[in-house]
């Protein structure tokens, strides 16, 4: 039996390497429980490096603060959800009704969830950080939609950084809204019209019927 990828990554790796890349997992996989556990603003560096097991040295040898913790806790999220949400779709041809309705789906996700409603309201992190940890999952559907001609933009990076930032703020409106999935719908569907849709087909979209996700 070859070698795995990642056997072959592990062995390259020098001792050193090794705990520095585990005491991050560490860090990571302790401020996650104690961020679902209690209030984020409640949780301190002392906190995490306890339950870590690590000194405030390796703290900072990886993140900058503990909101940046939270980053690499939102991306294993998304990635988690996307596999979900793209099962979903396995039999969807249409690059529209796919990205339309995984960014309805992912949008009620993140509203449901505190560490991500609390990464978009409060952490201040860079929209470049945002980007990799939550614009990912669309990255892959909106490719596919310009590839097949199913999107029409004017302008490659103007457009991706406006879908990127629309979705945010359609997001935290979502939050304080008397009606969040209306307004989710709503954003998605004014995206959809930024790809290139006509208004009605982009309405017809974000207003589809979601079924229950499988797990």
């Amino acid at each position: 039996m070859m070698p795995s990828r990642e056997s072959n990554a592990e062995q390259g790796l020098s001792r050193v390497e090794r705990k520095r890349r585990d005491a991050r997992d560490r860090i990571v996989r302790e401020a996650e429980k104690l961020m679902r556990a209690r209030p984020i603003d409640e949780v301190t560096i002392q906190d995490i490096t306890d339950a870590a097991d690590v000194g405030h040295g390796s703290f900072y040898l990886h993140f900058k603060s503990k909101y940046e913790v939270l980053i690499p806790i939102i991306e294993k999220e998304a990635v988690r959800w996307d596999v979900i949400i793209q099962r979903q779709f396995e039999h969807e041809s249409d690059p529209a009704v796919v990205l339309g309705g995984s960014a309805r789906y992912m949008a009620r996700i993140i509203a449901a969830d505190p560490l991500w409603r609390w990464f978009l309201q409060h952490s201040g992190v860079p929209v470049e950080d945002m980007r990799h940890a939550i614009g990912r999952f669309g990255a892959r559907d909106f490719g596919r939609g310009l590839i097949s001609g199913r999107f029409s933009v004017p302008e490659l990076s103007i457009t991706t950084s406006f879908v990127l930032g629309g979705y945010v703020s359609g997001l935290l409106a979502s939050f304080d809204s008397a009606d969040p999935e209306k307004t989710i719908d709503q954003m998605v569907e004014v995206l959809l019209r930024s790809l290139g849709l006509a208004a009605e087909e982009a309405s017809r979209i974000a207003n589809l019927e979601l079924q229950k996700l499988a797990f």
